[in-house]
């Protein structure tokens, strides 16, 4: 709800409101429902355009390594610990038409599991805003509604930090997330007083020219996947408890279909350090020659 409000009066330098993208990207999934997932996305579609144009309820999608990310990560299957999605809210039906790939080719970091949490509105390279947060997406740390919509029931809590375009130039200065940042610490004392500083919000692999005016400010983000995210691949996909099913009976099946990683199921199928999941341990114990 304050992400709502937050957002509800500020202009997020974005310039085509009707392809404005959502992505939820985070490490673990609780137990949730289209409607809930609904709401959450409603309240994070506030915000204008440029020219003062609402932007409009935004296209989720929810960007969740899949299991072959997980068996090919740079720790195998151990990797999954750190990604703990349940089989039985991985499997609901109506998520599939959400899945988004795990992929940071741009930083070199395909292979390695994300445990960080990030959301953000964005069209192209230009971001709306990102949030960077402890929240996984769960109605413990969003919240749900409550009594005909009247009460807002969260139950944990949580830190994070809201990028947001408008916040930044009432703040009157830069900042850069990047090691080559180039921020002008005077360039916004040689503003007229009237004068409002424009800033837009881009990622790492944004193609734009960065060499800003007086007026105007240009900062990168590090992102930390790929914008857009590509959706899972559907070929021959099998609904999730089907592919459970199959999985059970003949465990080294092979889909085309990409399978969203749940850490409470079982996989036969090696991983790059020949391991399968739930690992096998081997203890080493005293014995009296």
């Amino acid at each position: 709800m304050y992400l709502s409000h937050s957002m509800s009066f500020s202009s997020t330098g974005i310039s085509s409101p009707c392809k404005c993208k959502v992505d939820d990207e985070f490490s673990s999934l609780g137990s949730l429902d289209e409607k809930w997932l609904a709401e959450l996305t409603s309240s994070m579609s506030s915000g204008f355009s440029e020219d003062k144009t609402p932007l409009g309820l935004g296209q989720p999608r929810i960007i969740w390594p899949t299991v072959e990310d997980v068996r090919c990560s740079l720790e195998g299957y151990a990797a999954g610990n750190a990604v703990p999605g349940p089989l039985k809210n991985v499997e609901k039906e109506f998520l599939k038409k959400y899945w988004a790939k795990w992929k940071a080719s741009h930083t070199g970091r395909c292979r390695a599991m994300p445990h960080i949490k990030t959301f953000t509105r964005y069209n192209g390279q230009k971001l709306a805003w990102l949030l960077l947060t402890s929240s996984n997406l769960s109605k413990a740390a969003w919240g749900a509604l409550q009594k005909n919509n009247s009460q807002l029931m969260i139950r944990s809590y949580e830190l994070g930090v809201l990028f947001l375009p408008s916040s930044i130039e009432r703040c009157g200065s830069g900042f850069s997330c990047t090691s080559n940042g180039d921020i002008k610490e005077d360039k916004c004392r040689l503003l007229d007083n009237s004068e409002v500083r424009r800033t837009k919000l881009v990622t790492l692999t944004w193609q734009g020219s960065r060499n800003s005016g007086l007026s105007s400010e240009v900062i990168p983000l590090p992102v930390p996947y790929e914008l857009p995210p590509q959706p899972y691949t559907s070929e021959g996909m099998l609904c999730p408890s089907a592919i459970v099913v199959i999985l059970r009976v003949l465990p080294n099946f092979i889909s085309s279909a990409d399978v969203p990683w749940s850490w409470d199921r079982r996989y036969t199928k090696k991983d790059v350090y020949g391991q399968v999941w739930p690992r096998q341990v081997q203890l080493y114990t005293f014995q009296d020659s």
